[in-house]
């Protein structure tokens, strides 16, 4: 019986799995509806002071959120955080096209908050429901399906906006929050520390503290977190916000839906193979598949016909998949499940904190400097950041060398 066969036979995985891919799903209909919610009445400005509020709020809050997942039932926390969801989306429903410019904005803040409640507490609920032997399949399952859904999503939301309007796809994905929320209540997972959490302000800044204190005990995982920060600020921050730009000028408006389902497809090949790798050296593994992202930057820099492109992007996703499968499963068998909530949410704060600077910044200084010189930097950046962190001992085996290989899985028919 195959390791994925066991998985889904667990009905208690099943149900999380489920439950949150069909969130993933509703997530999608939003982003494609929104944009055809706001756009004819309020303005490209105002649409984006509404996606500002949503991420400023999401970052700001997600070590935050990291505590709560470490202090309460995981499940019950990101139950909270649907609800906070549903409240918010909601509120873009109703006020998104008319009305003052604060209430989505504010409906908005209430999606981001759910979101950096939900995070921390999924990444660190499935060691509750896995265990050591069987999560990096879970990892990659989890992966490959979110990628598979969010795209799947997208495409409804299109047709859902054309047939129904933006607010009926609003409304489906109210509705598919409901089937989160039910798997959710179902699993009613435990409290990790069995204890009564303490309250008060300053109780909540000493487990942040000690979330802190827990990676910087662990060089290997610090120095790929800031590696994260860094190849996001350098390559996928500017890739994100210039993709669209320059595929629509060389190639046209259906360019970009291709390059998108090419890098779908990529994560989703990626986050499958991942499964299947056994190593004691995951670390080798995990940098090595990042060398195609090299070819991002430079598919931007050169007039490279589509077909290459797209090709470019399943390769370059396809080694992201397989990273963030690794990543994801190195972090759950390292860190003690009582501090997993936070150790998540600063890998996030490391992604995607300087992400809208960069996305921001990024056509201003291609235009200043030129494609071609910002992909240079871009690759030279990659292949510096992805093979420097070898320095530091425990990034080849992504463990702490005092903490022993885990036993191999069991090959199975």
């Amino acid at each position: 019986m195959s390791s994925l066969a066991d998985l889904l036979r667990d009905r208690r995985y099943l149900a999380f799995w489920l439950g949150q891919v069909t969130s993933v799903v509703g997530s999608a209909l939003s982003l494609v509806a929104l944009p055809a919610l706001l756009l004819p009445t309020r303005g490209a400005q105002a649409f984006a002071l509404v996606l500002a509020a949503e991420a400023v709020s999401g970052v700001l809050l997600l070590l935050a959120g990291g505590v709560i997942a470490d202090r309460y039932s995981r499940s019950t926390v990101m139950a909270l955080a649907d609800v906070l969801r549903m409240i918010g989306v909601a509120g873009l429903l109703v006020f998104g096209a008319y009305g003052p410019l604060w209430l989505p904005m504010l409906a908005a803040c209430l999606v981001g908050m759910g979101t950096a409640l939900y995070e921390p507490a999924h990444r660190a609920a499935l060691p509750q429901l896995v265990g050591e032997q069987l999560r990096q399949q879970a990892n990659a399952l989890d992966a490959a399906t979110k990628r598979f859904g969010a795209a799947g999503g997208a495409l409804a939301g299109a047709a859902l906006v054309t047939a129904i309007g933006p607010r009926g796809a609003l409304l489906i994905d109210l509705a598919t929050f409901t089937v989160s929320l039910a798997t959710l209540l179902w699993l009613r997972l435990p409290r990790i520390s069995g204890q009564a959490a303490t309250p008060g302000m300053r109780a909540m800044l000493d487990d942040a503290r000690q979330g802190v204190r827990e990676v910087r005990r662990r060089p290997w995982a610090l120095v790929i977190m800031i590696q994260g920060t860094v190849q996001v600020f350098f390559l996928f921050g500017p890739n994100y916000a210039l993709l669209p730009i320059v595929s629509l000028d060389r190639y046209g408006p259906a360019a970009y839906g291709w390059l998108s389902a090419s890098a779908s497809l990529g994560m989703v090949l990626g986050s499958a193979a991942a499964a299947r790798i056994r190593s004691p050296r995951p670390g080798l593994w995990a940098m090595n598949v990042l060398l195609p992202c090299a070819l991002l930057p430079a598919c931007l820099a050169l007039p490279v016909p589509l077909p290459l492109w797209c090709t470019a992007q399943v390769l370059a996703w396809a080694g992201i998949g397989v990273f963030i499968v690794l990543w994801y499963t190195a972090l759950q068998n390292e860190f003690p499940e009582t501090a997993q909530g936070r150790v998540f949410a600063l890998d996030s704060i490391g992604n995607f904190a300087l992400q809208p600077v960069a996305i921001a910044a990024a056509p201003v200084l291609a235009l200043t400097v030129g494609l071609p010189a910002f992909g240079v930097v871009a690759v030279a950046v990659l292949l510096i950041s992805t093979y420097a962190v070898f320095v530091v001992p425990g990034t080849v085996a992504l463990r702490s060398p005092e903490r022993p290989a885990p036993e191999p899985a069991v090959a199975t028919a």
